[in-house]
Order: C-alpha cells, then structure tokens, then sequence
C-alpha cells in the first residue's frame, strides 16, 4: 500500500498569503547568519534543517488522499485536492481514456465534494470512475455540485464512465483484491470511515468525526474498527478546549483524542489532517506536539518508559507513507 496525500485542509481551501510568505522570509533569513548560501550543498542543508513550519507548505487544498494497492487507484475523497492528483492522472493511462479510478467518499459536504467538477479524467472518454459510498443518492449529490447556476457545465457533460456502489457498514467488501469496510461517525449529515485491508496491511481513513465521550463503552466500536491499523488518518482540526466548548457538535476531533484511541486501538502511525483554516502553519505543527505529549503520558502511566509507541505525523500535501 502507498498513501499519498493531495489535500489535508478542512472546510475550504486556505493558500498561503503574501504576509504569511514574508514572515516566512524574514524568520529564514534572520536564522541563515552565518550559513555559505553561495554553497548549493550547504544551502539544501540549511533549507532541510529548519523547522518544518518553515521548509513545508502543509496544505491549501481541501481532502483528497491517493491511495496505491498494487496497480489499483483508490482515491479518497474529492476535496480541491484531486484537481491536482488528476492533472497528474493524465499523464498515465488516463489520458488516452483507459484508466479505472475506484473513489470512496466519505460524505459529501462542500469540502470533500468540490474538486469534482475540475478532475480532468472525468472529461475523458473511455475512463472508469467507480464511486463507492453508502450514500444510495450519490447521483443527485454529484448532480448539485455540477449545475445551473453554480457551474457551467453539469454533471452529463463530462465523458468517462461513472459507475456507483452502494456500500452498507457491517458487511464486507471485497474491491480488487482489497478488504473495504466502513464505520459511520459522528459528524452532521454523518461520515463514515473506511478501513482497507491487502495483504495484513491496514489502513483507515477516518476524517470528519467526534467523540463526545471517551468512556471505554462509548469509544469500543471505533477502537475496534482502528485496530492495529499501520496508518490511521485522523480528523484533528480543533484544539481540545474548542471541541468541549464552542466548537462541540461541529463533527471534528482533535489530537489528544486522535492520540488516545490511537493508543487503545494498537496504531503504528497516527496522520493528523482536516486541518482548520484560520490555523497558521506553526500551529499545525504543535498539534503533532499535543499528540505526543499525550502519548508520552499514556506510556509513563502504563510503566513503557517515554516513547511514544505511536508515530505521529501531520498530514501536508506531497506526504506519502508506504506499508
């Protein structure tokens, strides 16, 4: 399995400005005394030694993650992420009209639905899209984000194949070769997660849920469902003040729950993503500290020593993990 992610922002695209660009600047200039820029390898040092809010542009657009199992292409969700996966697209069999795309969606609020109409493979004939979700109306919901007057073409204009697959949670799927199950969350209109499963590697992608109550019993279906994933991609868009007070009932998580569940579930690596819009870069980054922080704690607790025994990493666009 390789996982890929295009878009990590929650709600609606967030580019960089040009203020946050110049801070940006001026803080990598301040820390470049002393450095011999004229030296390209002591340049390239320089730029992989700072901290990662300066060196790497989390993310602008909204959730869209690829997912590789062999020669299959899952892709997850279609935030204004998969404008970019799919110009990529193009350039393999999709652009002479022979590709087969599967894509599960996991709800279909604006920010996971509005990359759709700008995919260029669902412009070319001969290319399969086989949408998978436990929505039985996903034509209609696709029909509403491409019409009059909201868009200048609907959703006939573009010319591949779509091909819709109602999955029901509790059961089973098998698709090309993988083991596909989905969970419902908790989140307005409802998610659902997905757990894939190829070869005793496991990956669930479970964005858009909250958890109002960590008691063991409340918490035991997502524990289970998250069970020894290698990779668990977790909604963490709020700090835990904001999802307890004024943002509660919003549907959205943050890291000490993602961490502590991830910890009662057995991950390997916990992929904090859905990030807020109105987060700037460096505080993306201390939510991977939050969630350690947590970690290290729930170890000290257990008599483990410090370490955390889950990797956490913060979702930005380009990362990609390989299980």
């Amino acid at each position: 399995m390789k996982i890929r992610i295009w878009g990590a922002r929650g709600s609606i695209p967030t580019p960089m400005t040009t203020t946050e660009l110049r801070e940006r600047l001026r803080e990598t200039l301040e820390r470049s005394q002393g450095i011999n820029l004229s030296d390209p390898a002591a340049m390239n040092r320089f730029i992989e030694r700072l901290p990662p809010y300066l060196n790497t542009v989390v993310s602008g657009n909204t959730t869209c993650v690829e997912l590789r199992v062999n020669d299959s292409l899952f892709i997850l969700d279609m935030g204004s992420g998969i404008r970019l996966l799919g110009k990529e697209l193009m350039q393999t069999e999709f652009g002479s009209g022979t590709g087969i795309a599967h894509i599960f969606m996991s709800h279909t609020h604006w920010d996971h639905i509005e990359g759709f109409p700008f995919f260029a493979p669902a412009y070319t004939p001969g290319n399969v899209l086989r949408i998978h979700s436990p929505f039985p109306d996903m034509d209609w919901r696709l029909r509403q984000v491409m019409r009059h007057p909201f868009f200048p073409v609907e959703l006939d204009y573009p010319q591949a194949t779509r091909i819709y697959n109602l999955l029901t949670p509790g059961e089973i799927h098998e698709i090309e070769g993988v083991t596909v199950e989905i969970r419902e969350l908790h989140h307005p209109g409802s998610s659902f997660a997905y757990r894939f499963t190829f070869n005793d590697k496991v990956f669930v992608y479970a964005t858009d849920g909250e958890y109002q109550k960590m008691e063991h019993e409340y918490t035991a279906l997502y524990e289970s469902f998250f069970k020894d994933a290698d990779v668990l991609i977790f909604d963490a868009q709020y700090d835990f003040t904001e999802a307890i007070t004024n943002k509660a009932d919003w549907g959205h998580s943050t890291p000490k729950i993602g961490a502590e569940l991830a910890w009662r579930a057995g991950v390997k690596r916990l992929v904090l993503t859905h990030h807020d819009p109105d987060s700037p870069a460096q505080h993306l980054w201390n939510k991977v500290d939050d969630a350690d922080h947590h970690l290290q704690y729930r170890a000290s607790r257990t008599g483990n020593g410090h370490t955390p025994p889950v990797e956490v990493l913060l979702a930005y666009e380009g990362l990609t993990i390989e299980i």
